[in-house]
């Protein structure tokens, strides 16, 4: 753990995993237990959430273990095309559950192709930045990123998703500024995004429906409003240290989808703010040690991919608790790691893998410059500079490694290294000058 950030990364996502399991456990017992559409068993989604956690770190050790660089070409645009495929294909033959058509099935297990859609485009838009470098500056330049990211986002809305389409949304505008995109080019594309999400929450009565019961809640407090309200009785009710695990009462099929969009509450209910906090502090510290592997990364391509995979993860998570708190309007997002859903705690795992294989690679290319290659080593008999690498650049010699490759020679003895050559070039002209004086007038020691 003192080497880098890999492990700090794995323990923070390996914690939230096992808040979600708990939770998941404790908010869905009621309703399994009293329903026979789930054979009266209060493990059911547990078990579930279970197989799909352990899958998930199979995914992850995977996606933590592989090359990114030499799969850099099949990961970018032919993995968007492959993603655009199936998310035609889930408007086409996918089930309609709750009036959308969001999954595809898989024998007894959903697959949600907006789900992969997030690590698609954050793929694709790590190498568009890292090719395009500068010229991301001129409009014309982004064109081919910006249209089809604007293919991904109507396929996924058509689903109807609209909250997956705002996380996509945000992370490709992050990973534009990131890139070094003119802000006066992404407020015009924001402006037209705006302009595109009223209109769809226009076309849509249930989302204007929304937007008003976020506004007013007490309006409407058995209808759209319900959501919200019973949300906010589960927190206030939970306190400084909640009611204890298992024993929230929200769950007695007050709150709707406590196990998947609202389980936030119930843990609000039965952990109390303490709880909370410690979740919202495991989050916060996922975004800072992301940003830091992003930042400390010298391969522009490894650094936008663990910034978009970073800033998804939380972007998600703060989105999801704004809506259980009432701070935004409903969107439907689960919460990464704790909310119950097979799909996002898979993607939520490779996601961490990725990152965890960018924290790797910058150990990695750390180690690799401490040691000197060959040709450093012809180099530092004669002339005491190192050759200029891709990954750093060492300074002039002080003496230091030339002290050290005398070893025990002047051990004891009273005799000193002498300075260090160093080129002309690399001092001033007058220290030169100096320097070829010093030397002209001083004797050599014999021996």
């Amino acid at each position: 753990m003192r080497k880098g950030n890999e492990y700090w990364i794995l323990i923070i996502c390996l914690g939230l995993g096992m808040v979600g399991l708990l939770m998941v456990f404790s908010s869905s017992l009621v309703v399994t237990a009293s329903s026979t559409d789930f054979n009266s068993d209060p493990y059911f989604f547990f078990k579930r959430q279970g197989l799909w956690f352990c899958a998930g770190l199979a995914a992850l050790w995977v996606a933590r273990s592989i090359d990114l660089e030499k799969w850099r070409p099949f990961l970018s645009l032919p993995f968007l095309g492959l993603n655009l495929l199936l998310l035609v294909l889930v408007l086409l033959i996918g089930p309609e559950i709750n009036g959308a058509h969001r999954w595809l099935m898989l024998g007894s297990f959903q697959f949600q192709p907006s789900e992969l859609a997030k690590l698609a485009l954050i793929f694709y838009m790590a190498d568009f930045l890292a090719r395009r470098g500068e010229k991301v500056r001129s409009f014309p330049r982004l064109l081919p990123a910006l249209v089809l990211f604007g293919v991904t986002l109507i396929l996924v809305e058509r689903e109807p998703d609209l909250g997956t389409a705002l996380i996509l949304a945000g992370v490709f505008m992050a990973m534009l500024f990131a890139g070094g995109a003119q802000v006066s080019h992404m407020l015009m594309m924001s402006a037209a995004g705006a302009l595109v999400v009223i209109g769809s929450v226009i076309v849509k009565p249930y989302r204007l429906k929304r937007i008003t019961s976020f506004l007013e809640p007490d309006a409407d407090p058995l209808g759209a409003g319900y959501h919200a309200i019973q949300s906010l009785l589960a927190i206030g009710s939970g306190g400084l240290y909640g009611r204890g695990f298992g024993v929230g009462h929200q769950k007695y099929k007050y709150l709707p989808e406590a196990h998947t969009d609202y389980i936030f509450s119930i843990l609000a209910e039965e952990l109390g703010l303490v709880g909370t906090l410690c979740v919202i502090f495991l989050f916060m510290a996922f975004l800072y040690k992301g940003c830091q592997i992003a930042l400390q990364c010298r391969r522009p391509y490894l650094r936008y991919l663990a910034l978009g995979v970073t800033f998804q993860i939380c972007l998600q998570a703060f989105l999801n608790i704004g809506v259980v708190t009432a701070s935004t309007p409903s969107t439907g997002m689960p919460l990464p790691f704790i909310s119950y859903g097979g799909t996002s705690l898979l993607f939520s795992l490779i996601a961490v893998g990725l990152l965890m294989n960018v924290a790797r690679s910058n150990l990695a290319l750390r180690e690799e410059s401490k040691k000197p290659i060959g040709t450093d080593r012809k180099q530092r008999k004669g002339a005491t500079l190192t050759s200029s690498q891709e990954e750093s650049l060492a300074a002039v010699s002080t003496g230091v490694w030339e002290s050290k490759a005398a070893g025990a020679r002047l051990a004891g003895s009273a005799e000193k290294m002498p300075r260090p050559a160093v080129e002309p070039g690399l001092l001033k002209r007058t220290d030169w000058a100096e320097r070829r004086r010093d030397g002209g007038t001083k004797k050599r020691r014999p021996g």
